[in-house]
């Protein structure tokens, strides 16, 4: 009996903003997966890849390593699919571009229909965009993300957390991004 097609995301996902979708559906023994790191407040996919693994590999090693059991959450196929595709919709309406392997990983959505979810997502958060520095971004890309968005948004319609030194927020207020609450980060590890 073929095993039918599956799909999990990060439990938190709305709450945090951040974190994986897992799409496989199974095939001769092999699972075919597409994987998308999703930004639901902002950026979309920030990231994507299409495997094609034996199932034995996908369950007992890729899966867990890509969605932990305790942060997983299953969701319907048709679901996982409306909200891949809803976040990829709602960042190119800001000019935000999916990463480059997210076409190649949607293929696994061959055969599912998104428009028989009825779950509906809301993106952004608090009803505008919400950029938050990734944990490798430098300051001078989030500082490019940030003047994308006000090009795109203006000064209110988007907010946004960084990871600033008191340099660099002097840079920020400088280049007129309003900071409403400083925290101090803790110093950098040798």
């Amino acid at each position: 009996m073929k095993r039918a097609t599956e799909a999990f995301v990060t439990g938190n996902l709305f709450e945090f903003g951040l974190g994986h979708v897992v799409f496989a559906r199974f095939r001769g023994g092999d699972a075919e997966l597409g994987v998308f790191l999703v930004d639901v407040y902002c950026q979309g996919v920030k990231d994507a890849f299409y495997a094609r693994v034996s199932e034995g590999r996908y369950d007992m090693e890729l899966l867990e390593d890509v969605l932990p059991a305790a942060d997983r959450k299953a969701i319907d196929p048709p679901s996982a699919r409306k909200l891949v595709e809803g976040a990829v919709a709602y960042a190119r309406g800001f000019g935000l571009a999916p990463h480059p392997d997210y076409k190649a990983a949607c293929r696994v959505f061959g055969g599912t229909n998104a428009a028989e979810s009825t779950t509906s997502f809301n993106f952004g958060r608090n009803g505008k965009p919400f950029y938050i520095q990734g944990r490798y971004d430098s300051f001078e890309k989030a500082l490019r993300m940030m003047n994308h968005l006000r090009a795109r948004c203006g000064n209110d319609g988007f907010d946004f957390l960084m990871r600033a030194s008191e340099t660099q927020n002097l840079e920020l207020e400088r280049a007129g991004f309003e900071i409403r609450q400083k925290i101090p980060a803790p110093p950098d590890r040798q």
